[in-house]
């Protein structure tokens, strides 16, 4: 048998042949994908996270003052903390640029993730389901997607983990140099990405009572006093380096990132909506636990009765409800928002693999195999698609207009803060979409700001609300946008 009841769960590890060549072959997969266009879903985060590291690498890399391609000359702005970023920057120096390079990077912060959480479960659950675990998060679609994208979100998750796990070992041994690494660990996830610590403070206060431990963590609680400081440190940091950018009010949406509250928490109205619910439960289905997965995380529910620290799953998943409802919009708009819910659907898709295969151990490998190949068909039918057009504009513009113009972008619904083209073209410069069209804002970006280009995309240019200011305008350069019909025409602005 594949595996008896005993310790814990009662279930024997698996052979070491099956996990390492399951590790092995689920990390493979992920180079199937690995070519040197950013791809979507939100491949307009990952063009801000591939500029960061673009900055750095060609102007030095200066932590607190990383830049964005859409802003222009004044082009600082401050989001999370771009250690991530740092470290591609610096394998950029040594190798070169390459988006290929960045993902590969970032895949090993991934594996940092993973490594992490390998030994959170097997503290709590057992050899046994930690393997199982390990590879069912190898194997739900955000993570397949998300652990080889130009993305910071398992850099976050990283330190998250370890913070965890230091955690459990400071408790569980009374060794307060633990609880130290634990704080460090705290500090970079903090400065990071600070929401996804936040799941984590309720288990955390469940273990401490739990080992009876509460006044012996209380005592060296101190230590995450540093994570609190970093974070308010940063961002105070954040408030006054984007408080300096300029005043572009006259760009539709456009608003300085200083007061992002909403942005961050949504409103009443949200969480009282059904629709942003059935959003959540639709990627909750689809993109976390998968088509593979969902039938086995229900048996896993069904059946959690005998998992070892039970209620600190439980606690884990209430934090996680927490999270979703304090961050809300977050979690509506982003579906890499719902990356930190992988490691406890993973516990339960393993505990729902094993009751499964309960009777006739030797199915495990058949319903393992069956949860991989739904989820990577998933992956492959709605992820991994690259934005051809804005690829081919982008192409355009870096080859008609000079390195260190500013260019404004105007195609389609491209928001004020979208760096999808202006990435890809290599430009600093605006993106002003079609309904914020307006001669005074090209106006104003050409004589205020210094832009020196116009680069408008569409089947003809846009007469109704510009054709005053098109007259004034010297002949652009035409080009055809291949494979959708659409023409580039550039406008050089100096010449006007």
């Amino acid at each position: 048998m594949l595996y008896v009841y005993g310790k814990f769960t009662g279930l024997q590890t698996l052979p070491k042949s099956f996990f390492i060549g399951a590790l092995v072959l689920l990390f493979a997969l992920r180079f199937w994908h690995f070519g040197a266009e950013i791809d979507a879903p939100h491949d307009w985060r990952q063009c801000d996270t591939a500029y960061y590291i673009l900055d750095f690498y060609k102007n030095g890399v200066d932590l607190l003052y990383p830049a964005v391609c859409w802003m222009g000359s004044s082009d600082t702005l401050a989001l999370e903390f771009p250690l991530p970023e740092a470290v591609v920057a610096l394998a950029y120096r040594a190798f070169g640029e390459s988006i290929p390079l960045a993902r590969l990077i970032f895949l090993c912060f991934f594996a940092g993730a993973l490594y992490y959480f390998y030994h959170i479960a097997d503290v709590l659950f057992g050899r046994a389901t930690a393997q199982l675990a390990t590879l069912c998060y190898l194997a739900l679609p955000l993570g397949i997607y998300y652990s080889r994208a130009v993305h910071i979100d398992f850099a976050a998750l990283l330190p998250a983990h370890a913070m965890l796990y230091y955690f459990l070992l400071g408790v569980e041994k009374r060794r307060w140099p633990y609880i130290l690494l634990s704080s460090l660990a705290a500090a970079l996830a903090f400065v990071i990405k600070a929401p996804y610590t936040f799941c984590f403070f309720l288990p955390m206060l469940f273990f401490a009572i739990r080992q009876k431990a509460l006044g012996w963590t209380f005592r060296f609680s101190g230590f995450y006093a540093l994570p609190l400081a970093l974070f308010c440190l940063w961002q105070y940091h954040v408030k006054v380096i984007n408080g300096a950018a300029p005043d572009l009010g006259y760009i539709l949406h456009y608003r300085k990132m200083t007061q992002s509250a909403s942005w961050y928490f949504g409103t009443l109205q949200q969480r009282l909506s059904l629709y942003p619910w059935w959003i959540l439960l639709q990627r909750g289905v689809w993109e976390v636990a998968g088509a593979g997965g969902m039938f086995f995380f229900l048996l896993g529910w069904r059946n959690l009765n005998r998992l070892p620290h039970l209620r600190f799953l439980l606690f884990w998943m209430l934090g996680l409800v927490l999270y979703v409802l304090v961050f809300f919009n977050l979690n509506f708009v982003h579906n890499y928002y719902q990356i930190p819910l992988l490691a406890p659907v993973a516990v339960l898709c393993a505990r729902g693999l094993q009751t499964a295969a309960s009777q006739k151990p030797g199915l495990l490998y058949l319903f393992f195999g069956l949860l991989t190949t739904a989820n990577v068909a998933y992956t492959e039918l709605y992820y991994f698609k690259v934005s051809a057009d804005h690829v081919e504009i982008a192409r355009l513009i870096r080859q008609h207009t000079p390195d260190t113009a500013l260019v404004i972008v105007t195609y389609q619904n491209l928001d004020c803060r979208n760096p999808k083209i202006l990435y890809r073209a290599r430009r600093r410069g605006w993106s002003v979409e079609e309904t914020a069209l307006r001669p005074e804002v090209i106006e104003r970006l050409h004589r205020e700001e210094g832009a020196r280009f116009w680069a408008y995309a569409g089947t003809a240019l846009p007469q109704k609300q510009m054709l005053g200011y098109l007259a004034a305008l010297p002949e652009p350069g035409v080009f055809e946008v291949a494979g959708n019909g659409q023409k580039l025409y550039i406008f050089d602005l100096s010449l006007k």
